[in-house]
């Protein structure tokens, strides 16, 4: 048995889930506000499943619903646009609802190196929403993190979870996003999203492990199992 194990892979992984092309139709045509629009009418946390006593709001999508399907379009879609996206993402940030800002957060991860770093910290720090915080403290490690207080921001947070990502954030270094992180998604191609069937063999596709080898699926086709292990993400 093979179990492979991966932590910030989920947002390309989720490109490879079912849903129609249609989603990304006139995308050559859709301005940065655009974009966000499209994200806001497809997108609806109400829309979580499988609540259980220990996540009473939800925490799984069904697998008929295409919102973060949208999510993964838009993102893509904003980050091509590049530094134009930035205010449209950052008055998403301030007044959106909490799926809008979460996603908001996340995607000015990916254009971090240009983005404000007041704004991101004002919501590391105040948001009502935790997934918003653990996402704007993502983006400010990506961001760099120089100058940012993380012990202070620790002290004054209380959820697990961003607290966890204040410290992958504060052993960054200073060190931002790397450009082949950005790249990869602007290159993912949107054609995959259509290509992985619940209930048929999973398509054939690579992903770098934890410990820095590239392991394609299909060097494990014919074996008696393969898990695959996807760390839980707040999308």
């Amino acid at each position: 048995m093979a179990t492979m194990r991966t932590g910030l892979m989920i947002t390309a992984i989720a490109g490879l889930v079912a849903v129609g092309n249609s989603l990304r139709a006139a995308e050559p045509q859709r301005s940065p506000a655009q974009w966000v629009s499209y994200f806001s009418k497809q997108y609806d946390n109400a829309a979580w499943t499988n609540k259980s006593p220990f996540r009473p709001a939800g925490y799984m999508w069904p697998t008929d619903n295409n919102g973060w399907q949208a999510r993964m379009l838009a993102m893509q879609g904003l980050v091509l646009r590049g530094k134009a996206s930035i205010g449209p993402l950052l008055a998403l940030l301030k007044t959106g609802r909490p799926g809008e800002r979460t996603f908001a957060a996340h995607t000015l991860g990916y254009l971090a190196p240009n983005v404000p770093i007041a704004p991101l910290l004002a919501a590391a720090r105040s948001d009502t929403e935790s997934a918003v915080r653990l996402y704007a403290v993502d983006a400010l490690g990506m961001h760099g993190g120089t100058g940012i207080d993380w012990k202070s921001l620790r002290k004054s947070e209380k959820n697990r979870d961003v607290l966890k990502h204040i410290g992958y954030a504060a052993e960054r270094k200073g060190q931002p996003v790397a450009p082949a992180v950005p790249r990869a998604l602007k290159a993912w191609n949107p054609k995959m999203i259509n290509t992985a069937v619940v209930g048929k063999p999973a398509p054939d596709f690579q992903l770098v492990s934890a410990d820095g080898q590239t392991i394609r699926l299909s060097r494990y086709r014919g074996k008696s199992a393969v898990v695959l292990v996807f760390i839980y993400g707040d999308t």
